[in-house]
This record gives structure tokens, C-alpha cells and sequence, in this order.
């Protein structure tokens, strides 16, 4: 089995500021809602969904559990709403203080009422980054491990928001996660508890995985510079640090290796 470790953070404006002074961290890692007891924490899609699928046949076929067994679901942690103009790609009568939108979501194609635009030239559909975030890292070295970001079932028909899934190597590239969503009703409503995304692992040696919560208050200290440098190389080497990333050597499996167990 391998175990993956996670430190729930938020992006914060805040934040964001301190990123440019050296050795700061580029998120709140002791925002209120991240605190053991506030924190919805991720749990395998096979038990959050239990209900739904328990009385069918294919509940107890091996390769659905599997497969299910290793997707974990992703929670919202707090109210969020607003509404968005379908012309301007404008977000407006939001939930949350409009200039500390940051705290809630970036918007990524389109802008904010009477605000100075920040994201990228509106093209006809709404495109946010939510602002919750999971630090995951294996809390054993392997490079071979990936991870993947999909979207839950019902979130487009029950939010009117589309997930922008994505995988890449966890194992050598160290980024935290979040939900980046194409919002194609006008009103959004998202309430705490919402399944927000799932994720998925693989390239584990027995294709069986963990997702456990960190101990510390805070990741340590050397998880936390390789997260940091990893944002350095995607700053620094903006449009080339993925094929670094992803051609990177994969660690070989010695087929003798079980004669040194």
C-alpha cells in the first residue's frame, strides 16, 4: 500500500504578498477551516456514495471497487455564491466582500465588477480556481507516482460548474491542488459540503493507496521547500517546466529486488 499525506491550505491574497518574501509559504496553512474538526476531510468515493450504488449488481464486481476504492472525494468549505454577466464575463453580487474575491475564488477568464481586469481575455464562458487547496506528497519517495483530478458526478448538474481535470507526477513535482471550473449558469451556488472534485493515484507498486492526513500543524519543513521550489521552476520557466517535470527519470524496478527483503 502507499500512503499519501495532505495538509489542507487556502490561496489567500495574503498570502500571495508573502510568497515574495524568501522562504514564505505561497498559502495559508493555518486558515480556521483547515483546523481538525472545521476541515471536511476526503473520503473514498465507495463510501461517501455508498447509498447510491449498493443495491445494484456491479457494487460487489471486483475491478468497479477497485477503481472506486481509489478515488477520493473533495469537499467545499464554505458558502460561496455569485452571479456573472454571460456578455462581460463579469462576477457580481457575490457572497464575499468583491475586492477580497481572492479568499474565494480567482477568476481566471473573465473579471470582477468595477474592478481592474486581473485574469485572461473573457472568451464567452466563465473559467474560476476555487482558493481551497490540498498539499499532497507521498510519505514515501517515489517518483513513478501520479495523480489525477477528476470531476464528481453531480457537480455540473447539480452547480452548473465543469471541472478542468488534469494529472501530473506527484511523485516529482510537488504543487498543491485545486478545483479550476468553466461556470455555465449565470448563479452560482455552492454550499459547505459540496463535493467539489475527486482524485486518483497510480504508479504505486500494488496500485493501492492511502490518503492520510499529516500529523504535523503544519507540513515539515523540507515538504514545504519542495512545493515552493516547484512553483519557482513553473514562474521561472514559464510554458518549458512541464517537460521537465514529466520526462524526468522514473525510478527502475530491479526484478531482484525481492532477494533483499
Amino acid at each position: 500500500m502507499t500512503t499519501i499525506l495532505y495538509h489542507p491550505v487556502h490561496q489567500t491574497a495574503e498570502a500571495n504578498q508573502k510568497a515574495s518574501i524568501k522562504g514564505e509559504d505561497q498559502s495559508d496553512l493555518l486558515h480556521p477551516l483547515t483546523l481538525p474538526g472545521y476541515y471536511i476531510e476526503p473520503v473514498p468515493y465507495i463510501e461517501y456514495a455508498k447509498e447510491e450504488h449498493k443495491d445494484y449488481k456491479y457494487y460487489n464486481d471486483p475491478s468497479w471497487r477497485h477503481y472506486w476504492e481509489n478515488t477520493y472525494v473533495v469537499f467545499n468549505q464554505k458558502d460561496i455564491t455569485f452571479r456573472w454577466d454571460k456578455t462581460t464575463g463579469e462576477v457580481f453580487d457575490t457572497s464575499f466582500d468583491i475586492k477580497n474575491s481572492q479568499d474565494f475564488v480567482f477568476v481566471q477568464q473573465g473579471g470582477l465588477a468595477n474592478l481592474p481586469k486581473v485574469g485572461d481575455q473573457f472568451q464567452g464562458v466563465l473559467v474560476i480556481q476555487w482558493n481551497e487547496s490540498l498539499m499532497c506528497w507521498p510519505k514515501k519517495p517515489n517518483k513513478n507516482l501520479w495523480i489525477e483530478v477528476i470531476p464528481y458526478p453531480d457537480l455540473h448538474h447539480n452547480t452548473g460548474m465543469e471541472l478542468i481535470g488534469c494529472d501530473f507526477p506527484l511523485g516529482r513535482w510537488y504543487r498543491a491542488i485545486n478545483g479550476a471550473y468553466a461556470c455555465y449558469k449565470t448563479e452560482i451556488n455552492v454550499v459547505r459540503g459540496t463535493p467539489l472534485y475527486m482524485i486518483r493515484f497510480r504508479g504505486g507498486k500494488d496500485n493501492v493507496y492511502k490518503l492520510e492526513r499529516s500529523r504535523d500543524i503544519k507540513p515539515p519543513h523540507k515538504v514545504r521547500q519542495l512545493f515552493r521550489v516547484s512553483q519557482a521552476l513553473k514562474t521561472w520557466l514559464p510554458k518549458k517546466s512541464w517537460g521537465f517535470i514529466k520526462d524526468d527519470v522514473e525510478e527502475k524496478k530491479c526484478p531482484f529486488n525481492f532477494l533483499f527483503k
